[in-house]
């Protein structure tokens, strides 16, 4: 995972597979945040890297929608699969994470909600 800050947002960039092991990675990136819900108004997942994505790793990105979405933050991604657009659909991870087909795409959805 690597970590790059845009003005009023911070974009995780994640690669390999999304499993219940990255979970302690993520979270640890997410809480290094400390400006997350204040100054850090929104968390983009780039996830044109991520090769595989299990029910644990669901689970990750859910607890990481729901953690922005109750500090105030809008979280988006990109790069997500056809298939796995379908699976966040139908877990509900829709409903915590806007999805975009690409991070210029994301950076326009924020720069409407800046105004």
């Amino acid at each position: 995972m690597h970590t790059r800050k845009f003005p009023s947002g911070v974009v995780l960039e994640l690669s390999g597979e999304l499993t219940k092991s990255a979970e302690a990675t993520l979270l640890a990136g997410l809480e290094q945040q400390k400006e997350l819900g204040l100054g850090i108004r929104f968390l983009a997942l780039d996830l044109t890297k991520v090769e595989y994505i299990n029910s644990g790793g669901m689970a990750v990105l859910i607890r990481l929608a729901r953690m922005g979405s109750k500090a105030g933050v809008h979280t988006f991604s990109w790069g997500v699969t056809p298939h796995y657009e379908k699976l966040f659909r139908m877990v509900g991870l829709t409903e915590y994470m806007m999805i975009y087909p690409n991070e210029f795409a994301v950076i326009q959805r924020i720069e409407a909600l800046n105004i």
